[in-house]
């Protein structure tokens, strides 16, 4: 938290910069005006005194994600390689002798930072998967800016790309098509082959990119693209090679495990469907309604049947997340209900409340009977927790707590996702075991 932030002074002396947080605060919770010159109608707290949390640009996983099986040190090395190799096709520095246009100039030379960028957090990673991810953008940055360099140096057209990326998507196709859904462990199955669903699915349904005036640029958002699906597939293809060579030889297939628990799941899912309450009708929302309705968005446009979802494993793992956020909405109302979710009128409050969303997440985790598929039903709600403390951030001078309800919001489902979750798993990985 900055050090220099404006607070208002004591008594009923307000800086400018206190008073127009105030006025802004009260005209976002719906008030007309405040009750006299330097008063709110309501408690306030001073951005100084919340939690010092750090205010990046933008904010970490707070669970990230992750997937049960190893990556080879060697299949890193490979990838990291191709992001170096795309990169030194590229002159260094790229000046206005290469590339006269300073904008098209610039599109290039920040690709190639962020690859690098990329590489780096690929490096210091908290997961394997999470480095996957990092590194699966990295070479789509480096291919960017190799292809669009490319066309200077070689007069590359879109034409070589476009066939290259219709390659790739028809391979990743006819990969889906045959992927057998092997396995000992049906929960573990489920969460790799989740995985291996998902990125030949992304590889699959990678669009054509958008049209750009300069023809550069076009050719370079081809190469984002194509070397995009490849990461995917590339991907995909290792997951699946490494999880194969950690089973026992007898090994069999567990294809029609997940089918059976996927369509049991969300049967269940549809059953609460006529569960989800309406949209709150309070002409002024504060931390109740917006709560509530966090999740119950995230239900509604949550998948409601197995066909929704890549494949047999994710319709597992998106059904366990449906019935989560529906087990959480029960446990928000249910605190709502009792008094116990209410708005905190201090700084200290605000502390405790961030702390118990930080201690559900963790406890999560490291009380659950099925940790891997407790993460993945958590993992939007560290979201939630990590996007609230850039909130809390950003917060200035002195304010009405109300100001801080779609915060706090984040903050209790979060808390509330986080509760649920160990429960609602092990009951889906019951059901895996009795299909």
């Amino acid at each position: 938290m900055d050090d220099d932030r404006s607070a208002a002074s004591a008594g009923s002396r307000l800086t400018r910069r206190g008073l127009l947080a105030v006025a802004g605060a009260s005209a976002m919770a719906g008030c007309s005006s405040l009750t006299e010159f330097g008063e709110s109608s309501e408690p306030t707290i001073r951005a100084y005194d919340l939690p010092d949390v750090d205010r990046r640009e933008h904010p970490e996983p707070v669970v990230p994600e992750s997937v049960p099986v190893d990556v080879a040190p060697a299949y890193f090395d490979a990838t990291r390689d191709r992001v170096t190799t795309l990169l030194a096709e590229i002159p260094t520095p790229l000046g206005p002798e290469a590339i006269p246009n300073g904008y098209i100039r610039e599109r290039l030379v920040d690709a190639a930072s962020d690859a690098a960028d990329r590489l780096s957090e690929a490096q210091g990673a908290p997961t394997q998967f999470a480095a996957l991810t990092a590194l699966q953008r990295a070479r789509a940055e480096a291919r960017y800016a190799a292809a669009g360099w490319a066309v200077v140096a070689e007069d590359r057209s879109a034409e070589t790309l476009a066939e290259a990326h219709q390659q790739v998507v028809a391979d990743a196709q006819s990969a889906r098509t045959d992927h057998e859904y092997v396995g000992s462990d049906p929960v573990r199955a489920a969460l790799v082959h989740h995985r291996i669903e998902n990125l030949l699915g992304r590889a699959i349904d990678s669009d054509e990119p958008r049209r750009e005036d300069s023809r550069l640029l076009h050719v370079a958002e081809w190469g984002d693209t194509v070397e995009s699906a490849r990461a995917y597939r590339d991907d995909a293809d290792h997951l699946d090679e490494q999880f194969r060579a950690s089973l026992p030889a007898d090994a069999g297939t567990v294809e029609a495990t997940l089918s059976g628990a996927a369509e049991t799941l969300f049967a269940d899912v549809q059953s609460q469907q006529s569960d989800v309450p309406p949209e709150p009708t309070a002409e002024d929302w504060g931390l109740h309604e917006l709560a509530i309705d966090e999740l119950r968005e995230r239900v509604k446009i949550g998948p409601v049947q197995a066909a929704d979802a890549d494949g047999p494993a994710s319709g597992v793992v998106e059904a366990n997340r449906q019935l989560t956020r529906f087990a959480a909405l029960d446990r928000l109302q249910e605190r709502i209900d009792s008094g116990e979710l209410s708005r905190p009128e201090s700084a200290a409050a605000v502390r405790e409340v961030r702390s118990a969303a930080y201690d559900a997440l963790e406890t999560a985790l490291a009380e659950s009977d099925a940790p891997e598929l407790t993460r993945t039903a958590i993992t939007n709600a560290g979201w939630r927790v990590a996007h609230a403390d850039w909130e809390l951030a950003r917060y200035e001078g002195e304010f009405p707590v109300s100001r801080l309800d779609r915060t706090i919001a984040e903050y209790a489902v979060g808390t509330a996702v986080a509760r649920v979750a160990p429960g609602v798993a092990e009951s889906t990985a019951e059901t895996l075991e009795r299909t």
